[in-house]
């Protein structure tokens, strides 16, 4: 098993990880160290090699981001309120984030420091309010209310404004001083508005060390694992090789956890290295890190195989909020939850495996298990393991035939043992390499370029057809008609942009018209050329098409002349 356990954002937090790393409890009690490698074979014996370590390890670390997100926020007062309880009411609203504020009568303007995104805030005021469903400006009015009604002031927030960097927070500031009379600080203290630049300036430079933010993942707390009784030495030399291959220049240390039945590898590795190359762990990176795991610990002569979830048809895990949601629905009966969290919480302690997985990627979980057995079995791996690995990929293809309406592969050998037959083109196997071609097609800059994608999704089309049942080919030839029609509406956009930057004129023809201009019969996307009869009818169709398309644009063309004469007549007038 690999995973990432945690990350840490500056040198003490990695000291802490490197601490727990390199150092275990005795049967005693008593902490002591425990052997550590670095990623040049180096061991650190003691606390000064450590400490030297530490030090050339977070030379990549990077500061924590600022969060330079700000707001304006006018209240309108409602009673008398006096100066000192309205700064007051304002510091208990704002809290600790810094802000500025002026009053005129009852109306007072704030601008200051939010915890909140405030580009997504912006949007929302720049598209209109009643434009938008989110309710995000919404909570912070509310919020700012109840906190200065806790305070003993009545008053309705309105949010007018949001900036979300530095240099637009800074020339907000600038322009709030400049706007209104006698601003003030938090505090009270009153801000000059003779040279509202430098005053700016000044206020934002002592907010700074207040504009805490998001921490930085500076480097990763990794974790290479495996059953009981396997060879550490070489967990641990698969974890060293595959550090060296996924996080090359990259600083590390490694170390064997000996206290429990498993074998746990425990890393900590830089998230930056000197070049500036940062690691990711994605889904994607998640699963390329696993099958590196296990190619290296096979070389090292351990029977691995990475795998994920819906590879075992599992079922969802759940958060800790399905867990305490669950927990006090059994306690207490006027507590309500959903029938689904219910499910999703009781399948995985059960360890339910997943219909709907074994319908859809049936085929790629046997292939799974069938590849597992047979690592095992180059391992020399024998006995009741092997066994139920070859089983489980068995019964798992079983499952998923009948459950998908297939027919068992004893019924199919009946009629001559023919291409196995998928139930829906929905779960084909082709399908997630299908969506990949139709998404290329939108990176197409050429027409010439379009026509060679589009050949490639009508390839694989023709391929996933001849697959399915002919209960399901209606269905298919519905969904290949939608498909080709965007197509072609992708490639009549390509081509009236390259006769436009080519010097033409006139209004774009209509997509669905323009197809013939210039571009084979959809037929013809997969086969270019053709003899016979239906070759000369479908080139015939072709030049009616493209002469009505240029019959089209000559008509565009006059009309265009025409309106700008009588423009030009009306201005002379």
């Amino acid at each position: 098993m690999f995973k990432v356990l945690s990350s840490a954002a500056n040198g003490k937090q990695a000291g802490a990880l490197l601490a727990y790393v390199g150092t275990r409890v005795n049967e005693q009690g008593e902490k002591r160290d425990i052997e550590i490698f670095t990623d040049s074979g180096q061991g650190l014996a003691n606390a000064q090699d450590r400490r030297g370590f530490l030090h050339q390890f977070t030379e990549t670390f990077q500061a924590q981001l600022e969060n330079s997100n700000f707001i304006e926020v006018r209240f309108e007062l409602a009673g008398d309120v006096t100066d000192e309880a309205l700064g007051e009411a304002l510091n208990a609203a704002f809290g600790s984030k810094p802000f500025v504020y002026a009053r005129t009568g009852d109306s007072v303007a704030v601008y200051g420091h939010t915890g909140e995104r405030a580009g997504p805030l912006a949007k929302i005021l720049a598209a209109g309010r009643a434009n938008s469903r989110s309710k995000a400006l919404d909570k912070i009015e509310a919020g700012l209310d109840e906190a200065m009604g806790k305070a003993g002031i009545r008053a309705a927030a309105e949010v007018t404004a949001a900036v979300g960097n530095e240099r637009k927070a800074q020339y907000f500031l600038q322009k709030f001083i400049r706007a209104h009379e006698q601003v003030r600080r938090a505090n009270g203290q009153a801000v000059s508005s003779k040279q509202p630049t430098k005053a700016a300036a000044a206020i934002f430079e002592e907010w700074r060390p207040q504009l805490s933010g998001r921490e930085r993942r500076n480097a990763y707390h990794l974790l290479f694992s495996a059953r009981a009784g396997t060879d550490a030495q070489a967990i641990m030399a698969a974890a060293r090789a595959v550090l060296e291959e996924r996080a090359p220049g990259h600083k590390f240390v490694l170390a064997h956890h000996a206290e429990t039945k498993h074998v746990h590898i425990h890393a900590m590795v830089q998230a930056r290295s000197a070049d500036g190359e940062r690691l990711t762990f994605y889904k994607a990176d998640l699963h390329a890190w696993r099958e590196a795991y296990a190619e290296k610990a096979r070389e090292h002569g351990i029977a691995m195989a990475a795998t994920r979830r819906y590879d075992h048809a599992m079922s969802r895990p759940y958060t800790k909020e399905h867990a305490g949601a669950y927990k006090r629905a059994q306690h207490d009966p006027r507590y309500q939850v959903s029938d689904k969290t219910v499910a999703r919480v009781e399948d995985k302690r059960q360890r339910r495996m997943d219909s709907g997985l074994l319908v859809a990627n049936g085929g790629a979980i046997a292939g799974v298990w069938q590849q597992t057995a047979a690592v095992m079995r180059a391992a020399g791996v024998t006995g009741q393991a092997l066994t139920a690995a070859e089983a489980i990929g068995k019964n798992v293809l079983q499952v998923h035939a009948r459950r998908g309406g297939e027919e068992p592969a004893d019924a199919r050998s009946k009629y001559g043992g023919g291409p196995r037959l998928t139930p829906s083109f929905l779960s084909h196997p082709g399908t997630k390499e299908l969506t990949r071609l139709i998404g290329a097609t939108e990176m197409a800059q050429t027409p010439l370029e379009m026509r060679q994608k589009m050949a490639r999704v009508n390839q694989a089309l023709d391929e996933m057809r001849d697959t399915l049942p002919n209960a399901e080919q209606p269905r298919f030839e519905q969904y290949r008609d939608g498909v080709n029609d965007k197509m072609h509406d992708r490639l009549a956009r390509l081509q009236f942009e390259q006769q436009k930057g080519a010097g033409g004129a006139g209004e774009a023809t209509p997509e669905r018209e323009a197809r013939g201009r210039d571009l084979p019969a959809r037929d013809d996307t997969r086969q270019l050329e053709a003899s016979g009869p239906q070759a000369e009818k479908a080139r015939q169709r072709v030049q009616q098409q493209k002469d009505s398309a240029k019959q089209k644009g000559r008509q565009a063309d006059e009309q265009d002349r025409k309106a700008q004469r009588s423009q030009d007549d009306e201005y002379e007038r």
